[in-house]
């Protein structure tokens, strides 16, 4: 099948993976590469105010998550999506003409706020196009493009901010997101039908009663899993600079190995769940994400990082197509995007936390405290998906 074949069969799956490869890219410029220099350079703000400034985007995204999947099965994908470009657009217009640090953090929350619509309507825009047996495989490729999308935003941002004034590098994040919008609004098709948005849209107060227990283990599992990927973001690079004794650049060698084997083996491992099932691939993917943590007080040497890391890398790919299928599985269509918002914002809560309680086991109890306690958190999971293995039997 040719490019062109594709994107007419697919046009609407291309244009949601090209808005999450632009907006990931636009946000990973901003938080980690532009708004930290920016306010430190320019605002002359401390570390402790630019942490604040930056937790405002992601305390945001997090609590709209859940109000933007409701919103997206009451009034369709389409519109919700194109808010959420909207409003993480317009504060990038307005952050370099404001001189006051508060007004400053009020528009990255309300970009936190646009963030929060995109990701649940996006999920379930693909979930409304695709059958469940097809999951493993459109969800595998989802979580690879997105992978790419995270990994290019840091380094594009320390390229642009290497030849461009703040300035510029504003206006080429607005023209990111701007991108994005034409994309949608010229491109994409509505894939919620009208007619069943009235009739099958559920209230925020029914979702207690239609959660089921299955989907509340995974939700649980996805909580644990990005609270214990969560708490190593902060301190792999301190691993790599106190432990091994490498420079960045030395360290960055380290860990392209596990990046290059995990982005290839996502796809045929979103394959392999359809084909297998889902169970499977989660609980050996768990297995081999804890196995490397439960081993950390050996990580001594470059090349047993390297291998471990790849060890874990391996793992998430088998993982993460198979707990999103099962959780697209089990999720009410009338509710898809409210329930997929609610799994979203406990996402959030764990990879929020994570950071926090990995710097004071690393400070207060010792270096490979995070990564015991993070083995210990994905020990749990896998017991849990194991139980949910055996109820299905």
């Amino acid at each position: 099948m040719n490019l062109h074949t594709l994107v007419a069969n697919h046009r609407t799956f291309v244009v949601l993976l090209a808005t999450i490869v632009l907006m990931e890219l636009a946000h990973g410029i901003e938080l980690i590469a532009l708004f930290p220099l920016y306010l430190h350079d320019q605002m002359h703000e401390g570390a402790d105010a630019i942490g604040v400034t930056l937790s405002s985007y992601l305390v945001t995204d997090i609590v709209m998550r859940t109000p933007a999947g409701w919103m997206t099965d009451r009034w369709a994908r389409k519109p919700i999506l194109l808010i959420g470009i909207t409003l993480s657009a317009l504060p990038l217009l307005l952050m370099p003409r404001t001189e006051s640090p508060e007004l400053f953090l009020i528009l990255n929350a309300i970009n936190g706020i646009g963030a929060g619509c995109i990701w649940p309507t996006i999920y379930a825009a693909i979930a409304d196009a695709y059958s469940r047996e097809r999951y493993g495989l459109v969800l595998g490729i989802v979580n690879m493009v997105m992978l790419g999308g995270l990994a290019l935003g840091p380094i594009a941002g320390g390229f642009l901010l290497g030849r461009v004034d703040y300035a510029t590098a504003f206006s080429v994040c607005f023209a990111i997101v701007g991108l994005a919008f034409v994309l949608v609004i010229a491109l994409m098709r509505e894939t919620r039908h009208r007619a069943r948005m009235v009739s099958e849209t559920v209230s925020l107060r029914a979702l207690r009663h239609l959660m089921n227990p299955a989907l509340a283990r995974l939700l649980v599992i996805g909580l644990l899993l990005t609270c214990a990927l969560g708490m190593l973001l902060p301190l792999i690079s301190l691993f790599g600079k106190e432990v091994l004794r490498l420079t960045p650049e030395q360290f960055a060698l380290v860990l392209i190995p596990p990046g290059i084997v995990t982005a290839s083996l996502v796809i045929p491992a979103g394959h392999l769940a359809d084909r297998v099932g889902r169970h499977k691939p989660l609980m050996l993917g768990l297995g081999l994400v804890a196995l490397p943590f439960v081993l950390s007080p050996v990580s001594t040497q470059p090349i047993v990082v390297s291998l471990g890391a790849t060890v874990a890398g391996v793992g998430y790919a088998l993982l993460a197509p198979a707990w999103n299928a099962l959780v697209m599985e089990y999720i009410p269509t009338q509710a898809r995007g409210l329930f997929l918002g609610v799994i979203a914002t406990a996402q959030g809560i764990g990879l929020a936390c994570g950071p926090a309680l990995g710097g004071v086991l690393w400070e207060r109890v010792g270096i490979y405290a995070p990564f015991e306690f993070a083995a210990m958190l994905l020990i749990i999971a896998l017991g849990l998906s194991w139980l949910e293995t055996q109820r299905t039997k």
